[in-house]
């Protein structure tokens, strides 16, 4: 028994020792200027543009959201056949426009032939405010050139390196690494960008958000230096609550914002901003500043 005991001392000890030197030697993440510029408010995220509200990942959506008053714009990003950055969320343009085929098998004039609010519905069917409104599946640059000055999360659909680098590039073009945060399900892009863009503000992809999660629970998150100022996640996965106090207290320890998605209605907007949440990425980004008590400045809002 005592063999045994002396045994198991050994790896215990050097998992301790492990432990309090990454606890020593750990570091917060630092917030990133897109985020220290949008001061202590939660954060109200147009997710796509606000889709529940006008054809998603459109000029016209963003444009929309940005006069309504969000704090940012979540969008999402791929490449046309000819490498030009489009914003379009699925693999295929079946879902949104009056098209059909892989994104990457148009060049982006013929993208922009097609018609992006031709499926919008807010009734089940029964009308189609958007057809044959010049609504586009629009160009990157088209976005950052029209909406220069609000803030932006940018999920990356694709993984390669062409499509980060692109990217990183036209951040640069229209300066505007410090107004963005780039999302993405790819580590290998995420790390890419963090060393062709280094500065520029990453979430958290989902291999590092089970990391966190799981340190979490075993209670040694202070012991993560994250190489992340974001974490997005939905506030329950697989029957599990994820958007608890603690996790979110934990995050903020490391520097780290807590976005929760996504978020439509407004009693779960009030349960999750109690808890802490930073920020609610929303379809519906008009119930989000209404319950926050700041102006939709629907005025703003031309038909």
């Amino acid at each position: 028994m005592l063999r045994v005991a002396r045994f198991l001392i050994a790896p215990l000890l050097l998992v301790a020792i492990t432990l309090t030197v990454l606890v020593l030697t750990s570091r917060p993440a630092q917030t990133p200027k897109v985020l220290t510029s949008l001061g202590d408010q939660p954060l109200v995220i147009a997710h796509r543009g606000g889709r529940g509200l006008w054809p998603e990942n459109s000029l016209f959506a963003f444009q929309r959201a940005s006069a309504l008053g969000v704090d940012m714009l979540e969008m999402d990003v791929r490449l046309s056949s000819d490498g030009q950055i489009v914003v379009i969320h699925d693999a295929t343009v079946d879902r949104t426009t009056n098209g059909e085929g892989p994104v990457d098998s148009f060049t982006l004039e013929q993208l922009q032939q097609l018609d992006a609010g031709y499926n919008w519905t807010a009734d089940g069917g029964q009308s189609y405010p958007y057809r044959n409104q010049s609504i586009t599946i629009p160009q990157f640059e088209a976005v950052l050139q029209a909406e220069p000055t609000i803030a932006k999360v940018i999920e990356l659909k694709l993984a390669g390196n062409e499509l980060v680098d692109k990217l990183c590039q036209s951040l640069n073009d229209y300066k505007q690494r410090d107004r963005v945060v780039i999302a993405s399900y790819y580590e290998s892009s995420l790390q890419r960008l963090r060393e062709h863009c280094p500065g520029i503000a990453t979430s958290a992809s989902p291999n590092s958000i089970r990391l966190f999660l799981a340190m979490n629970w075993l209670g040694i998150s202070s012991a993560l230096s994250p190489s992340y100022q974001v974490v997005q996640i939905p506030p329950r996965h697989s029957g599990v609550e994820l958007a608890s106090s603690a996790l979110i207290t934990s995050a903020k320890a490391r520097g780290l914002s807590v976005q929760l998605w996504t978020i439509n209605e407004q009693p779960a907007m009030r349960k999750l901003l109690d808890v802490g949440a930073q920020g609610l990425i929303t379809d519906y980004p008009d119930r989000a500043l209404q319950l926050l008590g700041r102006s939709t400045r629907i005025s703003a809002l031309s038909d």
